[in-house]
């Protein structure tokens, strides 16, 4: 039988808001991040956290996360590159020192970061390959709501991961000013998330909010299987 015809069983938003409930969306619910968060971690342990997300928030993947698709409008294309011109102009918004200063702090190696970013694991690939290929070549929808899946989550999270280190793991404010950076972008980048959603996704025909949607449990996947590669 050939499926010729999708049929919408809610609203786009709607059927978004079913995703949100389900399991490994909440991207800080996942155990892994849970012991992180509340101090559980062993700092060893910790550490090599910081080594997993590295090369996917700096090094090969430090303009990862900054909203983009590739087909968007003129007004929302100059709106995303001031954000982007902005970002390089701001120091602490440096992430490849932003995260090294963190590792510094926990007693990690310049080299142990070099070392991540040059040779990545089979998850980080991945993670950065589907998160690619979605911002830069797939629907307008697809990417806005891989975004809303985890672009839009990252800067609570940070700011999360920071009080944790600075209340669990000894970890200094100066070594934290890259995460405080983005904690403090959550509601501008959610704003802004919001705003792709509104024009890319809210609209869309029920097939291209179905392939959006399955672009965005493939961004999930790929990060819970980086995150769980901590082993």
């Amino acid at each position: 039988m050939i499926l010729n015809e999708i049929q919408a069983t809610g609203s786009p938003r709607d059927l978004l808001a079913i995703d949100a409930e389900r399991p490994l969306v909440d991207l800080a619910a996942h155990p892994v991040w849970k012991a992180a968060l509340s101090g559980e971690m062993s700092r060893d342990r910790v550490g090599r956290l910081l080594l997993l997300i590295y090369p996917i928030v700096a090094g090969p993947g430090r303009y990862l996360f900054s909203a983009k698709l590739s087909q968007i409008s003129p007004e929302d294309g100059a709106q995303l590159f001031r954000q982007l011109y902005e970002a390089e102009q701001n120091p602490v918004a440096d992430a490849d020192a932003g995260w090294r200063a963190v590792g510094r702090a926990m007693d990690l190696a310049e080299k142990d970061f070099d070392a991540v970013a040059q040779t990545l694991t089979p998850e980080a690939a991945d993670f950065l390959a589907i998160m690619r290929q979605h911002s830069l070549r797939s629907s307008p929808s697809a990417a806005a709501t891989v975004a809303w899946a985890v672009e839009r989550q990252l800067p609570r999270l940070w700011g999360d991961f920071a009080n944790s280190l600075a209340a669990n793991y000894d970890v200094p404010e100066d070594s934290l000013t890259h995460l405080r950076y983005y904690a403090a972008r959550a509601d501008e980048v959610e704003d802004w998330i919001d705003q792709l959603l509104q024009r890319y996704f809210d609209t869309a025909e029920p097939y291209v909010v179905f392939e959006a949607r399955r672009a965005l449990w493939e961004a999930v996947w790929a990060w819970t299987a980086l995150t769980e590669s901590i082993g």
